[in-house]
């Protein structure tokens, strides 16, 4: 007899509680995983990675309401693997990395949706804040906690892309996000 998708995935949380409980409050940094993002130009999409970035997720499934999350990364760390791409990217028209380092997300509270989890938090970036909804699951593995999700964002809604850039014809406004980490075990009181 199949069990009811409700009913297993409340077995699974239920079953989950005690590995995640253990540890409620979870770290890691670019040695955790990956923080993806991919664009598109020229009607053709490209990706790109952020190599520097540190993650605080403290999470208890019995009590999300009181979760937070919060991601620090450093702007100057984003790499397309294309040298003359990344230099406008850093540059003045998109992160201006010189000026605004780095881009935080802050998030309290998260809410089920189904299998996800979503956290409803603020991004900074370049200065500007905007209200982002973060979408993902937890599976504990060991001593670790894997988390896995993403977003879409409108760049052009961060200043990111000016002058000419803000025209989408070349560079379309949607960037989706995606990360895929395997946290730590870290210190309640610990900040990224």
């Amino acid at each position: 007899m199949a069990i009811p998708l409700s009913l297993r995935s409340s077995a699974v949380l239920v079953a989950l509680l005690p590995a995640v409980a253990a540890a409620a409050a979870w770290q890691g940094d670019q040695h955790s995983g990956a923080l993806r993002f991919t664009a598109t130009q020229a009607g053709a999409k490209f990706p790109g990675h952020f190599g520097e970035f540190k993650v605080r997720f403290d999470f208890d499934p019995a009590n999300p309401a009181k979760g937070i999350l919060d991601v620090t990364i450093a702007t100057a760390s984003a790499d397309t693997a294309d040298k003359d791409r990344d230099e406008v990217l850093h540059g003045r028209d998109f992160f201006w990395v010189v000026h605004f380092p780095e881009a935080t997300y802050h998030a309290e509270g998260f809410k089920r949706d189904g299998k996800s989890w979503v956290a409803s938090g603020k991004l900074t970036l370049r200065g500007v804040t905007q209200p982002v909804a973060v979408r993902f699951e937890v599976k504990p593995k060991q001593q670790q906690l894997g988390m896995k999700g993403g977003t879409s964002l409108r760049r052009l809604e961060f200043g990111v892309g000016q002058g000419d850039w803000t025209e989408t014809t070349w560079l379309a406004d949607p960037v989706d996000v995606a990360f895929d980490l395997s946290l730590q075990p870290g210190a309640a009181a610990a900040s990224p």
